[in-house]
């Protein structure tokens, strides 16, 4: 019986993705030393363990620290300014809570990223957030962020739902144990094993996510 649903932020709840992906390819890629780095390296995943990666497969002048401070500048803005909760999912959130007992979003982003969302949408209060910060432990794809979710609302990952669109992320939720929704607002994702549903738009994802969660 699923008793939770824990959502990823970046792409699903919120529409930053395209920002983020422009942002990548214009401020940071272009500064790599040896190679092109590509989305797959950082979609998903915490910004600083992303830049750390970044330096260590491409080289990046200065090292991570030097872009530390621009990207966190970058996600203030974005988050306060130009990115918006993707339409139609506060209403999904809420009709949720009236069939599983717990409602959560887990994110590779910073707490006071997430707390920006939460503020300013429409969105339910979830009953959990976590952030990689609030672990001590490797971010997406390892499974610590969602087992850390799971442990805290008392769900066995057998009860739990996440929904994603990252490899990163999906492979986190299904390395935790739970069934994993890979879903991409506007986009077309592609079936990955760690994903045993993929959703494209929002009535899809609401119909998956209503089957899942039915009263066994």
């Amino acid at each position: 019986m699923t008793r939770a649903v824990l959502f990823d932020m970046d792409g699903v709840l919120v529409d930053s993705e395209p920002h983020w992906k422009r942002y990548w390819q214009t401020e940071v890629f272009p500064e790599a030393v040896d190679g092109e780095p590509t989305l797959e390296d950082v979609t998903g995943r915490n910004f600083r363990e992303s830049l750390v990666a970044l330096d260590e497969t491409y080289g990046l002048p200065g090292g991570p620290d030097r872009f530390e401070a621009e990207v966190e500048a970058f996600a203030e803005r974005m988050y306060r300014e130009r990115a918006t909760v993707t339409e139609g999912m506060p209403a999904l959130v809420s009709s949720l809570q009236d069939r599983v007992s717990s409602f959560g979003i887990v994110s590779s982003s910073p707490r006071r990223w997430i707390t920006l969302v939460v503020d300013r949408s429409d969105l339910s209060a979830p009953d959990v957030i976590v952030s990689a910060e609030d672990i001590e432990a490797p971010g997406k794809p390892d499974p610590a962020i969602y087992e850390h979710a799971l442990e805290r609302l008392d769900v066995d990952p057998f009860d739990a739902l996440v929904v994603e669109d990252s490899i990163h992320g999906a492979r986190a939720a299904s390395r935790a144990g739970t069934t994993v929704v890979r879903y991409e607002y506007g986009g077309d994702p592609e079936p990955i094993p760690e994903a045993e549903y993929v959703a494209d738009d929002l009535p899809q994802l609401r119909t998956l996510l209503f089957e899942l969660s039915a009263d066994d």
